[in-house]
């Protein structure tokens, strides 16, 4: 038997750890000892059977942002997979399609989600399908590299940017500090970018003063610089995308990762006169997880002060610290990987509440 996070009902007393049978690897599919999955705002969505989140078959294991090493493989998987340390990729798509063919399955139109199309990583072992697999390096601290497959999303996302030259970029803002966000930011930050991270006031206590402690720049909105030329909106917030309609420079990129509670209103007639790109973000692509495994390799330590760790066995209580915004990025750490309880450290950190008023999802 194996612990794992199951939603089984549409309330969020049916979200709960329980016991279920050891997966066993199919064709094509390998068995992977979590090390650690994070949880985010999809997780969250999911928990709590928001709207747009109807289509998720129950019973299904959550999570979709994980670390372990392959433990045993299924018929017709090299045997060179087993002991590999991997990161699943959260979406795919049916490899048959010429959007799939582009290297873009992450926008298939028949892509699967890990975690909400079929059973995730929110255990003690899963299962997952081997062409799904990104290696990442052995000797990097769970703690960091779980953050490979939300990183990658952020990099997509500043890729979209299409900025290189941090001299020829000007200002360049963020709105929403969640962990997509305020990872793009850093990002951003690190190439060399001048960079501001918007978010509003229940973001002080948590997100944007983790921000300023990791070096950026952060505003409520009342004041931004001049010359913006790029804008990243990651909360999901119309007044946001609103918001930087109005204040982009003629010329100007907006690009959007994150998705809408509600369909926002634009004024289309301002984007056609002052030719204002608006440009989408979804997931990402091999390369981009690639890209993130190197970041956090580079500087384990740096991305590690985004994480909150807990154990599995707490993971319905940690769910609610997320949906309230208390934590950047929780993470669940089973207890079969977790350190001896006198020195483990993996318990609910006091943090103040800062009560989120969108939630921004990822899928």
């Amino acid at each position: 038997m194996t612990r794992a996070l199951v939603k089984r009902g549409s309330a969020e007393s049916d979200t709960a750890v329980v016991s279920t049978q050891v997966p066993s690897p199919g064709a094509h599919e390998v068995l992977i000892r979590t090390e650690a999955v994070g949880l985010c705002g999809s997780d969250v969505h999911a928990w709590r059977q928001d709207a747009g989140y109807e289509w998720v078959q129950v019973p299904v294991i959550l999570g979709h942002e994980a670390v372990g090493i392959v433990a045993d493989i299924g018929d017709d998987v090299d045997p060179g997979w087993l002991g590999k340390r991997v990161v699943p990729v959260s979406i795919d798509g049916c490899g048959r399609c010429p959007v799939c063919q582009s290297g873009r399955g992450y926008i298939c139109p028949q892509r699967s989600v890990l975690g909400l199309s079929f059973d995730g990583a929110a255990a003690e072992a899963c299962v997952i399908a081997v062409d799904r697999l990104v290696e990442v390096a052995p000797d990097v601290s769970a703690h960091a590299m779980v953050l490979v497959e939300p990183l990658a999303i952020a990099v997509h996302a500043v890729s979209r940017l299409s900025v290189a030259d941090p001299s020829a970029s000007g200002e360049i803002i963020v709105t929403g500090p969640g962990p997509i966000g305020l990872m793009a930011a850093l990002i951003l930050h690190q190439q060399g970018h001048r960079v501001t991270l918007v978010g509003t006031e229940s973001d002080l206590p948590v997100r944007l003063s983790k921000a300023e402690s990791l070096g950026l720049r952060s505003s409520l909105g009342d004041s931004l610089p001049a010359g913006i030329s790029l804008w990243l909106e990651a909360s999901g917030s119309s007044q946001a995308l609103a918001t930087a309609i109005e204040n982009i420079d003629s010329g100007g990129t907006i690009v959007v990762p994150a998705l809408f509670a509600r369909i926002p209103e634009v004024d289309v007639n301002l984007i056609t006169r002052r030719e204002i790109g608006l440009i989408g973000s979804y997931g990402a692509s091999r390369s981009d997880y690639a890209k993130a495994a190197e970041h956090i390799g580079s500087d384990p330590h740096f991305w590690e002060q985004l994480v909150s760790p807990f154990l599995l066995s707490d993971a319905s209580e940690v769910l609610g610290r997320v949906s309230r915004g208390e934590v950047i990025k929780a993470i669940l750490i089973p207890e079969s990987s977790a350190p001896a309880p006198e020195t483990t450290g993996l318990v609910l950190s006091e943090t103040p509440d800062s009560a989120l008023s969108d939630l921004p999802a990822d899928f």
